[in-house]
């Protein structure tokens, strides 16, 4: 495993300090690709550290140490990207973090708090990581077992930092490769793999929203996946949305009722209606069920607090 104070920058020596109980790198954290101190990076990854403070001090290992921390936007596919629309940052907003030990990928709300679920790779899994773009740039991380992901979205200086590292980090960590070889789920409890498709913990017992109540809440009520995995204010819009298509159909159905004249022309609105309802309700089950498959926990019971005890890490 990677030391805690292998050497990035030529220009600097390895300065390892805690922050409320972190261990950070302050000489490649808060320095720029070259490794240069700068105050407005400085301020920068502080503000995104402090928010992210909550989910470092539960899922980081005993000797890791913080290098680089940067937003970006979780992978997203062209459907996904088309109609996702104005609210695709949003939807798709994550954090990055940087490890002498692994990468850690951080789904994030608006204000940058962390959503309670955690993907992570261990360096010794990364074949390959290799930005693309000019002042926008995308990070695509190729693994050992054959998979690669891109992340979008990762500023250009992030970008050339987060391959600086690599280039230190990969080789030191080749002999290391876990028993998946890729990127893992972890439980934002205990740390456990967790398992696509299987939406409760192995080892804590932590519930995750699942993709049947996704779907069903979907169908049902307006807005209702979205309100289920979490981002309100599209539920909201999507509601007042739904719920006029609903009204709509309710007006015709009493006029068709009142007049039977009206029938034909009433049931083609109808089914034109009840299509533009289907793709809605289509696509919100496409985007939440993203969502769901991120992990994200189910509501606790109040008696249950998180474990923050160390389980397996895919080794």
């Amino acid at each position: 495993m990677p030391a805690a104070d292998l050497r990035i920058h030529d220009t600097q020596l390895p300065k390892i300090t805690s922050v409320d109980g972190i261990s950070v790198r302050n000489d490649v954290l808060y320095t720029n690709y070259r490794g240069e101190e700068n105050a407005r990076t400085e301020k920068r990854n502080a503000k995104i550290l402090q928010k992210l403070q909550p989910a470092l001090q539960r899922t980081l290992l005993a000797g890791e140490t913080v290098l680089s921390i940067m937003r970006a936007r979780s992978p997203l596919s062209l459907v996904e990207q088309i109609t996702a629309a104005w609210w695709t940052a949003a939807l798709a907003a994550c954090a990055i973090v940087v490890t002498n030990k692994r990468i850690l990928f951080f789904p994030v709300k608006r204000d940058g708090s962390w959503k309670e679920s955690v993907r992570a790779v261990q360096w010794g899994d990364v074949e390959e990581l290799k930005p693309k773009g000019l002042l926008i740039r995308n990070v695509t991380f190729r693994f050992k077992n054959g998979t690669k992901v891109t992340y979008t979205n990762v500023g250009r200086g992030d970008a050339r930092k987060m391959a600086g590292i690599a280039a230190a980090l990969i080789p030191a960590a080749s002999g290391e490769v876990s028993s998946t070889q890729g990127l893992v789920q972890l439980c934002p409890d205990c740390r456990n793999v967790l398992t696509e498709g299987h939406y409760l913990c192995p080892a804590c017992g932590l519930a995750f929203k699942n993709e049947q109540t996704m779907v069903l809440r979907s169908i049902v009520l307006p807005g209702g996946g979205y309100f289920y995995t979490g981002h309100r204010g599209i539920a909201i819009f999507l509601a007042v949305v739904e719920g006029y298509l609903v009204l709509e159909i309710l007006f015709l159905l009493f006029a068709g009722l009142a007049s039977s004249t009206a029938i034909p022309n009433i049931r083609s609105a109808l089914l034109v209606l009840a299509f533009f309802w289907a793709i809605e309700t289509g696509i919100t089950i496409l985007h939440c069920r993203r969502y769901v498959r991120d992990f994200l926990p189910d509501k606790r019971d109040p008696a249950r607090p998180p474990q923050g005890v160390a389980a397996t890490t895919g080794r």
